[in-house]
């Protein structure tokens, strides 16, 4: 009976041993595909579109995202349409999706008179298909949300990012 109960330990051990590998090479997969991984500082164009036509709306304007360790993100955006009021940076999550493909969301404030009067939450999709050091986010998704209540207002862009070296 003891060598049952210890055999039955040793094999529940080896496989609790065995699935920590797995998961531990699964993270390592998700973070650095070929050296194709979003961990770092990127300079990004973003050029904001017509969601029904896909035509650009204005000229494109830089922001800078930061991809940390952990699947957490950073943002600023240099976008003119938000003076007079002021946007705060934006923090967020990333992941892999495969195939050199992530997810990443992050959420803003954007404050007037110092009162917060909206959130802007932007939903993308980035591809790394060309190599290590750039990205492009063929979807994003931008939603705007009155903190006051209303009517929340919708937008669509794509971006070009460049590792920060």
């Amino acid at each position: 009976m003891k060598s049952l109960i210890w055999g039955a330990l040793l094999t529940l051990a080896a496989t609790a041993v065995g699935a920590g590998t797995l998961t531990a090479a699964a993270q390592t997969e998700n973070r650095d595909l070929d050296g194709r991984t979003l961990e770092g500082s990127w300079t990004v164009q973003v050029t904001q579109l017509n969601c029904e036509t896909g035509a650009p709306l204005g000229s494109p304007f830089l922001s800078l995202l930061t991809f940390a360790k952990g699947e957490t993100l950073v943002e600023t955006t240099s976008n003119p349409m938000f003076f007079p009021a002021v946007r705060g940076p934006g923090h967020g999550v990333w992941s892999y999706s495969g195939d050199h493909s992530f997810k990443a969301v992050s959420v803003a404030f954007i404050t007037l008179d110092g009162a917060l009067v909206k959130t802007q939450t932007i939903s993308q999709t980035i591809e790394m298909r060309d190599g290590p050091n750039t990205f492009k986010t063929t979807k994003a998704s931008v939603v705007f949300v009155p903190v006051a209540g209303g009517p929340t207002i919708t937008g669509c862009a794509t971006a070009v990012g460049k590792r920060i070296e």
